[in-house]
């Protein structure tokens, strides 16, 4: 069990993360780990770099088909990244 000391140092600490982020705090209380920002922005940005390949090397072979795959996926990139930025 805490001591009267530890347990009004911990109401503090409680109360400067509400008022410093919100959102973590939530996420505490209610036992969910917060989004990892860094972990889908690499993500996207990986799939970006793919689908480019996949582009320019449907332009440099002579496959209709790597093309379409990199315009489709290029095309998928761009609407989540404006999706993204709407939120």
């Amino acid at each position: 069990m805490l001591s009267h000391h530890d347990r009004t140092e911990l109401e503090k600490i409680e109360r400067s993360l509400e008022l410093t982020d919100p959102g973590l705090a939530a996420a505490l209380r209610d036992g969910k780990r917060p989004k990892s920002r860094a972990l889908r922005s690499t993500l996207l940005i990986a799939v970006d770099v793919i689908a480019v390949t996949l582009l320019v090397l449907g332009l440099i072979l002579p496959d209709p088909g790597v093309t379409l795959c990199g315009i489709l996926a290029l095309t998928g990139t761009v609407w989540t990244h404006v999706a993204r930025h709407k939120i």
